[in-house]
């Protein structure tokens, strides 16, 4: 008998010049909104004034924090927590890719909370309390403007985990494809590889159910089509809408699934190895697939057969022929960078494996080939190096 849950209560403003829509969204939550990125680049880009101006428009006045590294470090957080709390911001707006999003959501909990932020992310406590969270997305990959999850890392311990709480959904995420026309090729690339990650874990999840696997066939339909369109022209404006929408949809997805080995090992190589998110991906996929896919064959068929064009797998398909087309799209985008081109050494096997079966072992345990033991991470670290 069908049993399931299913709850993304996103409200979703999507579509080109939908930025100017900010104003009135954060006035309906606050009156004076903190605008969260990675780096200066939107400031001097002009693109934080936009917003303030919107923002200004509705009767929201605004501060500016963005001292927050690619791969977000809980001392960030907390510091724009602090700053936050100082200017008596009571919105917080991630603006960016999900590094942006995620610190964004990790200092809403910082500031509603007012304590220290990292024991609630590696789950030691549980989240209580959030200001409200605008997402405003820059980038077709990490899927943050519409999960409940923040992932946020801590450079003491090397640990890279995603906490999840229904408090970390955005109230209103905005998706303009005209943010995305100037995102350089290779971020595209990695991120529009996150994008058909996160479908393929989300479709072979073991929490996977029928709304989850609709977002994952279009998702995966989307990328087969626009991925390499986006990364071989920028401005290629149906292909960004496209992978902007794909990327909504394996957000959805990820909402309800959740994530499996391939990504819990991303999570922890980031973590020890400050790597590229969708670059490690890209590395480990194709060896995670080979690892699980004897156990949900009929479905490791389908996504090769959605990545082709095809609604249905043509007769003789086979999983591993569904491999060789994530390979091949890999190789397209120039994604195929192994483990021991990212910095990643053999020497840091075991700090990673430790973190994938220990702070993501969740991720693990939703695989179709659970239970995942060091040894198999081990094979599939070899596999990707």
């Amino acid at each position: 008998m069908l049993q399931f849950k299913n709850y993304v209560p996103v409200e979703i403003e999507f579509g080109v010049k939908k930025l100017e829509t900010i104003g009135a969204h954060v006035k309906r939550f606050g009156k004076k909104a903190l605008i969260v990125t990675t780096g200066p680049f939107f400031r001097e880009s002009g693109l934080t004034g936009r917003i303030q101006d919107y923002l200004k428009a509705e009767g929201v006045e605004s501060e500016l924090y963005f001292d927050v590294s690619p791969n977000p470090h809980s001392e960030e957080a907390d510091a724009g927590a602090a700053f936050a709390r100082e200017k008596g911001c009571d919105v917080v707006i991630g603006l960016g890719g999900g590094s942006a999003i995620d610190a964004a959501k990790c200092i809403a909990v910082g500031v509603a909370q007012n304590e220290p932020t990292w024991p609630y992310w590696i789950g030691e406590k549980a989240i209580y309390a959030a200001l409200p969270i605008i997402a405003v997305t820059t980038t077709s990959g990490t899927g943050s403007h519409i999960t409940h999850y923040s992932v946020i890392t801590n450079p003491k311990t090397n640990e890279k985990p995603g906490a999840g709480s229904p408090l970390l959904f955005a109230k209103v995420a905005i998706v303009d494809p005209d943010l995305m026309v100037s995102m350089p090729g290779r971020i595209t690339a990695a991120t529009g590889f996150d994008v058909l990650a996160h479908a393929i874990e989300a479709y072979t999840s073991r929490d996977a159910n029928p709304f989850s696997d609709l977002y994952c066939e279009q998702a995966v339909k989307l990328v087969g089509k626009y991925l390499r369109k986006a990364v071989k022209d920028g401005n290629d404006v149906e292909a960004r809408e496209k992978m902007a929408l794909a990327d909504t949809f394996a957000g959805c997805s990820i909402s309800i699934a959740v994530i499996t080995l391939c990504h819990a090992m991303a999570h922890s190589v980031g973590g020890v190895c400050s790597t590229v998110h969708g670059e490690s991906l890209a590395a480990m996929t194709p060896p995670a697939m080979r690892h699980s896919m004897g156990n949900m064959p009929e479905k490791y068929k389908n996504i090769g057969a959605w990545l082709k064009g095809y609604d249905t797998a043509p007769a003789g398909w086979t999983p591993e022929d569904t491999v060789k087309a994530v390979e091949e799209i890999i190789a397209d985008i120039g994604m195929n960078m192994p483990l021991s081109k990212q910095g990643v050494k053999k020497s840091d096997f075991d700090a990673i494996i430790k973190g994938t079966v220990g702070y993501m072992a969740g991720g693990c345990d939703l695989d179709p080939a659970a239970p995942v033991s060091a040894d198999d991470v081990r094979k599939v670290l070899e596999a990707s190096f």
